[in-house]
């Protein structure tokens, strides 16, 4: 595992322009980009920096930036090996927004809210096929694009990777219909299907890092989880919660936005993300999906 770190700063900010603080830090073309962007007269100068946290560079731009001034952002990931995949006891999906198609219940999935929470709606259970946005041409347009997508945490998969899938008898998975919802409000049917699973893990340790964990709803707990800068993120499970795990899980909570005013027309629900064992992450690389972050889960004895 090696860990990176991205630095971001406005290059007009440093006096001089930005080589003031990339040539002495010795951020070439390798690890810096910079992109010049004018509008209306004005030019904005984005400046991203990619390097490992162990690069000497790191901490020599850092002591640049404070000396003159400079505001930056930091965000830090863990990149794994396939070995360390391999070796997971479960993998986190997480999506980007390059396969992000917008679907749920303002679409006309149906869902019990019998057990949701009264603030967040977490916990809500979907009780239909999975409706998507047929008419924004952007979204449904991903799915040409891409083998597999998300939908606020849900991912829906084409024909054949579902296939290859169910093929793999993989515990704790099942399929749902997908279907996309036209203009006239007619509901289609797609050669989609959406990943369904039967078991949810309990809440993840407290000794997981990266959270910022105020941001929860205080009624349940389990939503509007969120990433805190710079990371990297890191979840840690007990050992005893994860007896009984099966392939294919869902987390206890929900990481993101979610908007619940008591009616489905206008929400975005705090659906939890995937956890699945490495079976599932190697039958999504062999079929060449991308647009998916992988991050396994640490394992604690204690809490």
């Amino acid at each position: 595992m090696k860990t990176k770190a991205q630095i971001f700063f406005s290059g007009t900010d440093v006096p001089g322009r930005e080589q003031t603080v990339l040539s002495p830090a010795g951020c070439g073309p390798d690890v810096a980009r910079v992109s010049e962007i004018g509008w209306q007269g004005k030019l904005t100068v984005n400046v991203f920096v990619i390097l490992d946290v162990e690069d000497p560079r790191l901490a020599l731009l850092q002591k640049l930036l404070l000396a003159y001034k400079v505001d930056w952002q930091e965000l830090r990931w863990d990149e794994y090996t396939d070995e360390e995949y391999e070796a997971a006891r479960l993998i986190l999906v997480t999506d980007t927004m390059d396969i992000s198609v917008v679907g749920g219940p303002r679409f006309g999935t149906d869902y019990d809210l019998s057990s949701a929470c009264p603030a967040c709606g977490a916990g809500m259970r979907q009780t239909s096929a999975y409706v998507l946005d047929g008419v924004t041409p952007d979204e449904i347009g991903k799915l040409r694009t891409y083998r597999a997508v998300d939908s606020y945490s849900e991912i829906l998969v084409d024909e054949r990777l579902s296939e290859t899938l169910e093929g793999a008898g993989l515990s704790g998975l099942s399929f749902r219909s997908v279907y996309a919802l036209q203009a006239d409000k007619r509901q289609i049917k797609l050669t989609w299907r959406q990943l369904w699973a039967s078991h949810t893990l309990p809440p993840m340790s407290p000794r997981s890092t990266g959270i910022l964990w105020d941001r929860a709803c205080k009624t349940c707990g389990r939503s509007r989880l969120d990433t805190s800068s710079p990371g990297p993120l890191r979840i840690a499970y007990r050992a005893r919660d994860l007896e009984g795990a099966q392939d294919v899980n869902r987390m206890w909570e929900h990481f993101g936005f979610a908007r619940w005013k008591g009616d489905l027309k206008t929400a975005v629900l705090s659906q939890p993300m995937f956890l699945v064992t490495p079976k599932v992450w190697r039958i999504f690389r062999d079929a060449g999906v991308t647009g998916f972050k992988w991050l396994p889960i640490r394992v604690v004895e204690d809490a």
